[in-house]
């Protein structure tokens, strides 16, 4: 009989021990449940450390303008550069140089214009401000079709805003008043406004005044 008595003591004390650990567990995953549902509703979303890097580098770069890099010099011989060099493209200037925010018909807002616009009807000839060598013929997602042209001593002319028609290539030698391009629309940057030629003058990697050279 006391035998009997204490394997039924036994069993009843095993039973409350496994009703607790079920009940135990089953309000452990109802909480872990209620808080995964508060960190969705708090909008929050765990990314692995693997990933985080990438995510964060699409971030940055998502609304970046893609573009080409900028003119790049190549060697040239060393040549006496005149002080003053034809106009590319007539002589009528639509908008002038600027370091300061001058008014932006296609973007709507002020910026630096870092070039002349010589005002020009479309398909009007281009031409070389002085003897050097093509150094780029490319495009450009807000310049459109380029040229560039190294004068020695880190001196470049950029062409841009040019046609599909380009008569000149990369490592041609070219001549003071050769036609290089024609006058197109297909810089997107300047695209409200009437047909023209923007040109640029770079000396070593930066933009400077064209004035300073083109008569």
């Amino acid at each position: 009989m006391k035998r009997i008595y204490t394997g039924f003591l036994v069993a009843i004390i095993a039973s409350v021990f496994v009703v607790s650990f079920f009940i135990g567990r089953a309000t452990a995953l109802k909480n872990s449940d209620e808080n995964e549902k508060k960190e969705q509703y708090a909008g929050t979303v765990l990314i692995p450390r693997d990933e985080e890097k990438t995510v964060n580098t699409a971030n940055e770069t998502k609304n970046v303008p893609v573009t080409e890099p900028e003119p790049v010099s190549i060697p040239y011989n060393d040549v006496n550069i005149p002080d003053r060099m034809i106009f590319p493209c007539g002589e009528t200037v639509q908008k002038d140089y600027s370091q300061t925010a001058v008014y932006s018909e296609t973007m709507g807002d002020w910026r630096a214009h870092t070039g002349i616009d010589f005002k020009a009807e479309e398909g009007a000839q281009v031409i070389c401000v002085w003897d050097g060598i093509v150094s780029r013929v490319y495009e450009d997602r807000l310049w459109g079709n380029c040229v560039e042209i190294s004068h020695g001593n880190n001196l470049k002319s950029v062409y841009r805003n040019l046609d599909n028609n380009t008569p000149v290539k990369k490592g041609e030698e070219v001549f003071e008043g050769q036609v290089i391009g024609f006058v197109g629309r297909s810089a997107v940057i300047e695209g409200a406004e009437p047909f023209h030629l923007h040109f640029e003058m770079w000396q070593d990697n930066l933009t400077i005044n064209p004035n300073a050279y083109v008569y």
